[in-house]
């Protein structure tokens, strides 16, 4: 299994990657589409990315990846206490990474798609996109678990939120400098 910090360079591989198949794209775009506005563009791909990597393919080549055995749980949160074959640190950080994976979902999903801005609409969103891959990864033959959709939710929630927060702080410091014009 790949560790955590297996994922960030992965991440940032599958990013570079990103970035140099959309120069192109960057350059046509260039005076219509701000900077600001394609940097989230091309960080959202990237993340989806990682997302995939991280939960449809790197099964692929694991040993979790068993399409005879299919694990699901479907008991809110109970797959968060330390079990067998599981130390609570290892879990601890696979609890934490499936919020951090899609805290990138929450920030950029209303930055890049303007109908995605309120709460609610980007919420569905995350939410739909953590139950696919759990629903996938299923009948790939990799375990399928409530509690990560439930981590990834959060994750998207927590993103939002730092969006929003960062969206008042640009009106308040362009509102600021407005002023002292």
């Amino acid at each position: 299994m790949v560790d955590l910090m297996g994922y960030f360079i992965i991440g940032g591989i599958l990013i570079v990657a990103v970035m140099v198949l959309y120069l192109p794209v960057f350059f046509l775009l260039k005076g219509r589409v701000s900077s600001v506005r394609q940097l989230c563009i091309l960080f959202f791909a990237g993340s989806c990315l990682v997302v995939l990597y991280a939960t449809i393919f790197s099964a692929w080549g694991e040993d979790a990846f068993h399409p005879e055995h299919y694990h699901l749980n479907l008991i809110p949160l109970s797959g968060l206490e330390a079990s067998e074959g599981m130390s609570e640190d290892k879990m601890i950080v696979q609890a934490v990474a499936n919020i951090i994976m899609f805290l990138p979902c929450g920030f950029f999903l209303p930055s890049v798609f303007l109908r995605l801005r309120s709460f609610g609409r980007t919420a569905l969103i995350v939410f739909a996109a953590s139950s696919s891959i759990e629903f996938l990864q299923y009948f790939l033959g990799a375990a399928a678990d409530i509690d990560d959709i439930i981590l990834n939710f959060l994750g998207g929630i927590l993103g939002y939120a730092l969006f929003a927060g960062f969206s008042r702080y640009l009106q308040h410091h362009k509102r600021t400098l407005k002023g002292r014009q």
